[in-house]
């Protein structure tokens, strides 16, 4: 490869975890002596491995532009991927040669039929090859459930995902989970490439500070603000665990309070009586520093993650794979990516019977009786962890399936 064009729509600022990933991405490629080329959402103004991003997109993947309850999908996929199209045109085709890859990390098929048409534009001989990571089942998402012709939503992935492989046969459609990596390639008669999710954030640990010696176990729940990570379990976990013998500590981060308080405004008032009653939970506001968010890692004996299997039990968890790869305990839900991980890398993971308050709060109790066992087995299973979901290993998949699945859509019918 001559250049990688990372062009993520996500990467807004410190909050969330698209700066740390990329940040790995990015540095993997310079040890490789790749040049890479950042283009972040407009507003950007954080630099990853020193790499400034050229902020370009005007919306994340999420946005919506629907008026009508009926047509709803397919108003969004017509503006959105004309919106995303424009920002698309604002980076010169000459900048890219057909040695080139451009990756984009995170798309829906809002945003992925308008990459077929930005390629359609460039000279056949000059289009990079392409590759996009599909991370989210959106339409079988909870709040989708209730909307009418929700099912027209897999039919655009399918229209959008082969347009894009007729315009370039280079293209390698990803995603970072097996569960998804399935449903996707059922969805698009294509192939899709599992990766690992590069969340190997070993060496932040062995630069950390050493831990205050405390009588009293920390749990500790950070990341985005959402119903779809359990947030709303919280109040009624913090008070089933507060006659436990340790007592322990919650910290709790609420990363996006003015954007989660319409859905989750009585969860955060809850929140926020707890914390005001006594020293048992400590509330921590706003998006976080890299350095300010792994600081707020270290601090966990327990790592609580009660996310809802209608997401998780396909898609994957940056705060799981970042613990994952600390040797931390993590209390999982039923039914997820992290719970079969868990399994399968012997990690020191406690599973809940049931995606419910009480069995979240029964799961932490068990990890509590269990800590020290527990901790040793975490720190034990993960050298293997972070050996496979490093973006070392994301990489050497990525690049050398350009040209076998160049090959392979060069042999496919065109009725396939």
């Amino acid at each position: 490869m001559r250049q990688i064009h990372l062009c993520d729509p996500q990467l807004h600022g410190e909050g969330g975890h698209y700066m740390n990933h990329d940040t790995q991405l990015v540095r993997e490629l310079q040890n490789r002596g790749l040049p890479v080329a950042i283009y972040s959402r407009k507003g950007c103004t954080v630099k990853c491995a020193g790499v400034a991003p050229e902020p370009i997109f005007s919306y994340d993947i999420f946005q919506e532009a629907a008026t009508d309850a009926q047509v709803w999908a397919i108003e969004n996929f017509q503006a959105i991927n004309q919106a995303f199209l424009a920002d698309l045109c604002l980076i010169s085709p000459e900048r890219f040669k057909a040695d080139d890859l451009v990756y984009f990390p995170n798309l829906l098929q809002n945003q992925l039929y308008a990459v077929a048409l930005w390629l359609g534009r460039m000279p056949a001989d000059r289009r990079p090859a392409v590759a996009v990571m599909l991370r989210y089942l959106n339409h079988a998402m909870d709040y989708v459930q209730s909307r009418a012709n929700k099912e027209h939503i897999a039919h655009f992935y399918r229209y959008a995902a082969r347009a894009l492989h007729q315009v370039q046969p280079r293209t390698v459609i990803c995603a970072d989970t097996r569960e998804l990596a399935m449903a996707y390639q059922k969805i698009l008669s294509l192939p899709v490439l599992e990766l690992p999710n590069p969340m190997d954030v070993s060496d932040l640990l062995a630069r950390a500070a050493p831990r205050a010696a405390n009588a009293r176990p920390t749990v500790v729940y950070q990341g985005h603000t959402s119903a779809l990570r359990g947030l709303h379990f919280l109040p009624e976990i913090i008070e089933r665990c507060a006659k436990l013998q340790p007592r322990p500590r919650f910290i709790v981060q609420v990363q996006s309070r003015d954007a989660a308080a319409t859905q989750l405004g009585p969860t955060l008032e809850r929140l926020d009586r707890l914390a005001a009653a006594g020293d048992d939970v400590r509330i921590v506001n706003g998006a976080l520093s890299s350095a300010d968010y792994f600081s707020l890692l270290n601090e966990a004996d327990i790592v609580l993650l009660p996310y809802s299997p209608s997401f998780y039990g396909h898609g994957s968890s940056g705060v799981f794979t970042e613990s994952a790869s600390l040797g931390k305990v993590i209390v999982v839900s039923p039914q997820t990516v992290p719970a079969r991980q868990g399994y399968e890398y012997g990690l020191g993971v406690v599973t809940a019977a049931k995606w419910t308050p009480m069995a979240m709060a029964e799961a932490v109790a068990a990890a509590l009786r269990e800590l020290p066992a527990l901790q040793k087995k975490a720190v034990a299973a993960a050298p293997r962890f972070r050996a496979e979901h490093c973006a070392h290993v994301f990489w050497e998949r990525l690049l050398s399936s350009v040209p076998a699945v160049a090959a392979r859509a060069a042999s496919l019918p065109a009725s396939s």
